[in-house]
């Protein structure tokens, strides 16, 4: 598997894919972080490393189950501006486990088989606030889990089902909704929240 820019990559078995990357990047340098869960001092570590300069292209595998917001949020700027012959490849079993500012700045490679998508059963790009209250009386019971994977999958239908650009204000809504989704906080808050936030990006992208 080459290699040639910051990339994500989904899929269940680590070692293969671990394999496959150092087998087609062998001209350059391989340095591996392997964790359960990525921790805010794994990304300080990782950030260490990128800045030691190399001569050849440096590849910076980190592969986890579980990445901390706050190990990603630090992770952030390095991934936006490498050091030079720098290149990061961060591999885990769900794209879930991602904020949706990493997940929108990288390219994704999901090796893992197919599934069916939740069906949202409210159209992003024409639901009025009536749709809304609608969909949140629906859900306004749903666990914390499954709470976290229908604002995942709002967000997913937005970028890429209707190519919706969010600034970094709306981005922050998204995480901050995942945060409160973490603690506990009603589905009807946090559900209302993200999808009054999609309502008013596509007011002001029509203006």
């Amino acid at each position: 598997m080459k290699i040639l820019s910051n990339t994500i990559i989904i899929g269940d078995n680590f070692l293969d894919i671990k394999d496959s990357i150092s087998l087609d990047n062998v001209d350059g340098i391989i340095k591996i972080f392997e964790r359960d869960e990525f921790l805010l001092e794994d990304a300080k570590a990782v950030t260490k490393e990128a800045y030691i300069k190399e001569e050849k292209n440096k590849y910076i595998i980190i592969l986890a189950k579980k990445f901390n917001i706050y190990a990603q949020n630090s992770l952030l700027k390095i991934l936006e501006e490498s050091p030079t012959n720098t290149i990061f490849i961060i591999v885990s079993n769900s794209k879930s486990n991602f904020l949706p500012t990493i997940r929108s700045r990288l390219p994704i490679i999901n090796l893992k088989q197919p599934k069916k998508t939740r069906a949202l059963e409210i159209n992003l790009s024409k639901m009025s606030l009536k749709d809304i209250f609608e969909f949140v009386k629906t859900h306004q019971r749903v666990s914390k889990g499954e709470l976290k994977e229908i604002i995942q999958d709002i967000f997913y239908e937005a970028l890429h089902k209707y190519s919706m650009k969010f600034n970094k204000e709306e981005l922050e809504v998204f995480e901050n909704a995942l945060k409160l989704a973490e603690l506990n906080t009603k589905a009807s808050f946090l559900l209302n929240l993200v999808l009054v936030t999609i309502i008013d990006r596509k007011e002001r992208g029509n203006r």
